[in-house]
């Protein structure tokens, strides 16, 4: 707290006194510091702040000749300035939100008043100065979540947070954050909160206006999911996904097996593995993955006896739905791909003797191709069992 500052009464009676200094007087006056201080409180109820300043200028010119003063060159009185600032001062035991009707006192610092007298011939007399606040204007409340409107879009756990306005804020500059904006899920908390300058409540105060609140806790819903486990893809979704692969299987097979040399005896669902990203910060367009692997049993002209394969079918982005339903495209399909020419076969796919298939011999090898050459990205869980 400042307790004044140089002004031009002090640069007069610089000017005025005698050119000498003396600061041995004959005997000490006594002198109120209580007379020389201000107190005062500024701001809205509730949230005012209070100062207090010493006037030294005034203590000083009051005091000349107490001082022994006649004569004293502006050098030696801007001297005896700077030492009663640096020696008389104080504090308040609250200096901020306060409201009309405190109390507060200001304390005097510990000054050596011995020392002082004998310095400069003054007896200080000083005491605690209560001090009641009164005065603070009363601020207009309202309430700056009145004039947005929160809402979400995406889909869980990838969801967005918007905040838009509704109305016109009747305090200028204010903004809007939330300590989470994206990667959000149906049940998550998110909290926004109302900021202007370094502090809201001040700064609104300052304008007449007194917030109710300044931050506010949201709770994410009405987001559509992606899945993010096996088990919680509907059954009867689960159902429709298998018959489409299956169908496309069979019509694959009906259009390209050799009807006098080969022959489907059995496709069986043998599980699935369903993937989804390790982290929600990984950028992706696949969000999750659902294979059907199914075991083939087949025959064809050159094998002895019926031998199995391994195939497999998978859709992603399955989404689920706030009735409990589930979104899929059946359309979107991936199946395996391969072709022979002249005998070489290349893609997914194997060949025995003049006929080729596609799918896998093994099931580590297409687990190795669509598993594990995904594995630094996405997490698994596998219902498959041969």
């Amino acid at each position: 707290m400042k307790k004044t500052k140089i002004g031009t009464g002090i640069i007069k009676a610089a000017l005025l006194l005698p050119l000498a200094l003396c600061l041995s007087g004959c005997g000490a006056k006594t002198v109120n510091l209580n007379d020389y201080l201000t107190i005062e409180c500024k701001g809205m109820d509730t949230a005012g702040k209070a100062s207090f300043s010493v006037d030294i200028e005034r203590l000083v010119e009051d005091n000349a000749e107490a001082l022994g003063m006649d004569g004293a060159s502006f050098g030696s009185l801007l001297t005896v300035y700077d030492d009663f600032y640096s020696k008389l001062g104080g504090e308040l035991d609250k200096s901020s939100e306060l409201s009309n009707g405190d109390k507060i006192t200001f304390k005097w610092d510990d000054i050596d008043t011995k020392k002082f007298k004998e310095k400069y011939s003054l007896k200080l007399n000083f005491s605690d100065v209560p001090y009641e606040v009164s005065g603070l204007e009363q601020a207009e409340e309202f309430n700056p979540f009145d004039y947005i409107t929160v809402t979400y879009e995406g889909f869980a756990p990838y969801g967005k947070l918007n905040i838009s306005k509704n109305g016109e804020n009747p305090v200028y500059g204010i903004s809007y954050r939330a300590d989470k904006a994206d990667g959000l899920s149906n049940g998550d908390k998110v909290v926004v909160r109302a900021e202007a300058g370094s502090d809201i409540t001040e700064y609104c105060f300052g304008k007449g206006y007194a917030p109710s609140e300044t931050e506010r806790e949201f709770t994410v819903s009405g987001l559509a999911s992606y899945a993010t486990k096996l088990n919680l893809i509907p059954a009867e979704s689960m159902t429709k996904m298998d018959t489409h692969a299956q169908d496309v299987f069979k019509a694959n097979v009906a259009k390209n097996w050799n009807d006098s040399g080969e022959s489907l005896k059995d496709i069986k669902l043998i599980g699935n593995y369903f993937l989804i990203p390790k982290d929600s910060s990984i950028s992706t367009n696949t969000y999750n993955y659902v294979y059907f692997i199914y075991k083939i049993t087949a025959e064809n002209s050159e094998k002895d006896s019926a031998f199995d394969y391994y195939y497999y079918s998978y859709y992603t982005n399955i989404i689920l739905l706030d009735d409990g339903t589930c979104s899929f495209d059946l359309n979107d399909i991936t199946v395996p791909e391969g072709s022979s020419f002249f005998g070489l076969v290349s893609g997914e796919a194997f060949s025995t003797g003049e006929y080729y298939y596609k799918g896998y011999e093994d099931l580590d090898s297409l687990f190795n191709k669509h598993i594990t050459a995904k594995i630094d990205k996405y997490q698994y869980e596998s219902t498959v069992e041969e």
